[in-house]
């Protein structure tokens, strides 16, 4: 499995809008690697146990890493509407462990960049409620990705 720290760096790294990299957004580009990998794998690249809260796959795993991580720091800033937003960003580009990420890994982290880093904040989330799990599961439970890739496999 990968370290959800440098699946938050790689993101870090090469989004090039830094200033959406908010706590939410990158936590849904986690779910979204997570669900490509389940796609093209049959397996999850983090060991998350995604769900599905009233606001969509959702868990605390991907900021409390952020938190704990020495290369990265907890940004806080204001949305356009005035509201506070957290922004995850690098502290520096040192000794990343990014050589820890593999090929495969890399192409589905490429992938999600290219998917999402054209969308603003209502066509980011009208695309992650388009993916499979999120059409197919009532809200309030678990989504086991890799599972329901298969399923979606299946239907199609």
């Amino acid at each position: 499995m990968t370290d959800i720290r440098h699946i938050l760096r790689y993101f870090a790294i090469h989004y090039p809008y830094k200033n959406e990299l908010s706590k939410t957004r990158i936590t849904k580009m986690v779910y979204l690697a997570d669900w490509f990998s389940s796609q093209r794998h049959h397996k999850q690249m983090t060991k998350i146990k995604w769900y599905f809260d009233h606001y969509g796959p959702y868990v605390s795993d991907v900021y409390d890493a952020a938190k704990k991580d020495n290369k990265l720091k907890i940004v806080e800033e204001f949305s356009a509407y005035g509201s506070p937003k957290l922004l995850i960003a690098l502290k520096s580009k040192d000794s990343l462990g990014l050589e820890e990420l593999d090929k495969k890994e890399t192409k589905i982290l490429d992938k999600v960049i290219e998917e999402t880093k054209t969308l603003n904040w209502s066509e980011f989330i009208d695309y992650v409620y388009s993916t499979y799990p999120i059409k197919n599961k009532a809200r309030y439970n678990f989504l086991n990705l890799a599972e329901m890739a298969k399923d979606e496999e299946i239907e199609n």
